[in-house]
């Protein structure tokens, strides 16, 4: 039985606890989380160019949760990537706010180039609001874009 007992105890002896910090993994995610937000609300509108419509009735605008554009040669983009017609966009819409609950979090940036005639983006337009998206239309006032060079 002195041997059996031996081998137990040998056996117990090697298996170590190993104790993994949790706490500061935790941390490390919740920053990396915030990172990310505050990076990626920026890039959803680089490289798209859109020459914004004049309007004396301009106002300052936080940014929306769902950003559309449509440039100057009609190509439609939803959350800066192309898509091919206005019911990929409202389909995408529809998406993005399925957990939408106030008016703030329903807001749609739609920016369109001033070039663009009305059947390209009208389309777009309806399909934001049949997604369930309040529309913010993005603009510039005369002022401020008589002084660009």
């Amino acid at each position: 039985m002195n041997q059996a007992h031996r081998k137990i105890r040998a056996r117990r002896k090697k298996s170590t606890a190993i104790s993994v910090p949790i706490t500061s993994m935790g941390d490390i995610a919740f920053l990396l989380i915030i990172f990310f937000i505050l990076c990626s609300t920026p890039a959803r509108q680089m490289g798209i160019k859109v020459n914004p419509p004049l309007s004396q009735f301009v106002a300052a605008l936080k940014e929306a949760p769902v950003a559309v554009a449509i440039e100057s040669n009609g190509t439609i983009y939803l959350q800066g990537a192309k898509v091919p017609t206005a019911v990929s966009v409202e389909w995408g819409v529809t998406a993005l706010l399925r957990n939408a609950k106030t008016d703030g979090e329903r807001t749609v940036l739609f920016r369109c180039d001033r070039t663009v005639a009305r059947s390209p983006y009208q389309p777009v337009m309806e399909a934001i609001v049949r997604g369930g998206g309040i529309i913010a239309a993005v603009g510039d006032s005369p002022a401020k874009s008589s002084h660009k060079p």
